[in-house]
């Protein structure tokens, strides 16, 4: 046996990120979706992206207004 067959992984997630809430990693453990994840916009529909791209670009731009206005008065 050599040094490589000797050491066996104790983690096998894949993961080794701390979680943010413990709370609500067991709830989802739980319920069955699994630890919280990331969500990649590219994977979802392509009308799902234009609803959450132009209600974030309106946010901001509601947000720019918002500072404009205020520096006016």
């Amino acid at each position: 046996m050599n040094e490589k067959n000797k050491t066996i992984p104790t983690d096998t997630s894949g993961s080794e990120r701390t979680p943010i809430n413990e709370m609500l990693e067991d709830a989802q453990r739980i319920e069955g979706s699994g630890p919280p994840t990331k969500i990649n916009m590219k994977t979802m529909p392509r009308w799902l992206r234009i609803v959450g791209y132009s209600f974030l670009s309106l946010f901001f731009v509601f947000v720019f207004l918002l500072l404009i206005s205020s520096l006016v008065r």
